[in-house]
């Protein structure tokens, strides 16, 4: 096998342009705070369940003996709920900032069809018509799918997208690009385009914005409360966790939506079977 041409196709404007503010909702001024590693159960998991793809305002209950938590369906302003002196109740919502991004090589897809040249002396050229679908896809650092919210989370993912940001990344615009280009076979040769893509991902740590928090003490079902409003009482309303994150990866693009890659012509020996003589 020998590669009989090579292409790079360049962007139009620079990969790191227009990625400031890429994926999110913009979140609010204050830092948020990392909470991986500050309890004895797995704060990556609770982030994952808070945070689904949804942004609305949501009351939960969490069982801090073991992290677990379960919605609230009560209005907000209900009347505090009596509950034993390890459940904890809270009120909060979700946003989705980028928090990094990169750029990587895509594996090579097979782009035209396959041109055979049976004759023993002329070089066959042909006009070729190339055919690339952008691909989009979105996993979470949990795995699985199930309770993500994901076309929600893809609208909320890209709410924020600037003009640079989609000229530059082809996420939630997943298409076929196509593109005429001639192909040069020798004799007894077959030969396919073939492309290899640059890929950038985008990843987002969501973040839980508290806006009330309490629990009873004195006893189980005292009725009497603390109400610090700030995650378990520590003195920070933003929360994450650096293991829970959403990863949406798509095609690197040109200005004109076309792809960033290289097109490879490549060429294998055609066999007596191939051509039938």
């Amino acid at each position: 096998m020998r590669k009989l041409k090579k292409k790079v196709a360049t962007p139009a404007i620079g990969l790191a342009a227009g990625l400031v503010s890429v994926v999110a909702l913009a979140a609010p001024a204050s830092a948020e705070t990392n909470i991986r590693g500050t309890e004895s159960w797995n704060t990556d998991k609770l982030l994952m369940t808070l945070c689904t793809g949804n942004t609305g305002v949501h009351n939960w209950f969490i069982d801090v003996r073991n992290g677990s938590i379960v919605r609230n369906n009560i209005d907000a302003d209900q009347a505090r709920l009596k509950t034993p002196a390890y459940v904890e109740q809270f009120t909060g919502w979700c946003s989705y900032p980028k928090s990094s991004s990169w750029t990587w090589a895509g594996p090579q897809t097979q782009i035209s069809n396959q041109v055979m040249n049976c004759g023993y002396r002329v070089t066959q050229s042909e006009s070729i018509t190339k055919s690339i679908t952008k691909t989009s896809t979105t996993t979470n650092s949990v795995g699985g799918s199930a309770g993500v919210e994901w076309n929600i989370l893809k609208d909320v993912l890209s709410v924020q997208a600037t003009a640079s940001y989609e000229h530059t990344w082809s996420w939630s615009k997943a298409s076929t690009w196509t593109q005429s280009d001639s192909l040069s076979v020798p004799p007894r040769t077959k030969a396919q385009l073939n492309f290899a893509p640059l890929m950038r991902t985008v990843r987002s740590n969501p973040i839980f914005h508290v806006t009330t928090y309490m629990w009873e003490i004195g006893g189980d079902y005292s009725g009497n409360w603390w109400v610090p409003n700030t995650w378990r009482g520590r003195g920070y309303k933003d929360i994450t966790s650096y293991g829970a994150y959403y990863d949406a990866k798509a095609n690197v693009i040109n200005s004109d939506g076309s792809p960033v890659g290289t097109t490879i012509a490549i060429d294998h020996a055609a066999s007596k079977a191939d051509c039938g003589f």
